[in-house]
């Protein structure tokens, strides 16, 4: 929340995976910064690769909303134990635990020395393809994170297993009956927007143009389809913490009338 502030952020909506849980430590935090901080969440969906609903202005402490969470969760979990059997298959022995870095990961065979590079931080709630890519690292099995999604974790590739997430319509829907609403995250990495028309009609009411990932042509592409659909745009750098790949600078700036509108619908939430 201090580099948000230090950034010059005005508007922060933590929006973690599948979780709400660590909206109070950033509430807290958010005291001492010039920041409005406000909960939002990103449902992975089980509707390809990249397929992730935000939900902004939605009402945290909702109990479906958190029940359904916690079993997207659960989810998360059975899908990794797939995914470790699956590195065993391939010869490499990896346990839930140093996926969550809960214990050291012993170093790999072979005499090649284990990474001392991060640990997954503070054993995570919402774990992921990610964190076990951390945790190969951390074994010395791969020297990155990209290396571990070529070789085992990557679709097509020996130990992926698909996501047991949501559908974009149970996302959408769940996060209206939570009182927010629903828009799609980073869509320059979604392989088919041909179905948007489809999540407009299931209540999707914004798109996350300017994203930190978006070319200029990617942003003229998406603020065309969200005047065609009627579509409130939003904006995010899609920040993951220190260490993550996706620890760029904080924050991107939108125009001021897309964050007047966007700010107008934020208000009528709850």
């Amino acid at each position: 929340m201090d580099r948000a502030g230090k950034a010059g952020v005005s508007l922060l909506v933590l929006s973690d995976h599948d979780s709400v849980s660590g909206f109070p430590e950033g509430e807290a935090a958010a005291r001492g910064a010039a920041l409005d901080l406000r909960c939002g969440v990103e449902i992975n969906t089980r509707e390809g690769e990249n397929v992730h609903v935000l939900g902004y202005g939605i009402r945290w402490r909702d109990p479906a909303l958190e029940e359904a969470l916690a079993e997207l969760r659960r989810r998360r979990v059975r899908r990794l134990e797939a995914v470790l059997a699956k590195l065993k298959d391939c010869g490499v022995d990896l346990s839930l635990a140093e996926v969550r870095g809960d214990s050291p990961a012993p170093p790999a065979v072979g005499g090649r020395p284990a990474s001392s590079g991060p640990a997954s931080p503070g054993s995570p709630e919402s774990l992921g393809r990610a964190h076990v890519a951390d945790a190969l690292k951390r074994k010395g099995v791969v020297p990155n994170r990209a290396e571990a999604f070529r070789r085992f974790l990557a679709a097509g590739r020996p130990a992926y297993v698909g996501s047991l997430g949501p559908s974009a319509a149970e996302a959408i829907a769940l996060i209206r009956a939570a009182g927010g609403f629903a828009a799609i995250a980073h869509p320059g990495t979604v392989a088919d927007l041909g179905v948007l028309e489809s999540w407009v009609r299931e209540g999707l009411e914004g798109i996350e143009v300017f994203y930190a990932g978006h070319s200029p042509s990617d942003i003229r592409r998406f603020q065309d389809l969200a005047a065609r659909f009627g579509l409130i745009v939003t904006g995010g750098s899609d920040y993951h913490g220190r260490g993550s790949g996706r620890d760029g600078p904080l924050g991107v700036e939108v125009p001021d009338g897309v964050a007047e509108r966007f700010l107008e619908r934020l208000s009528r939430c709850g």
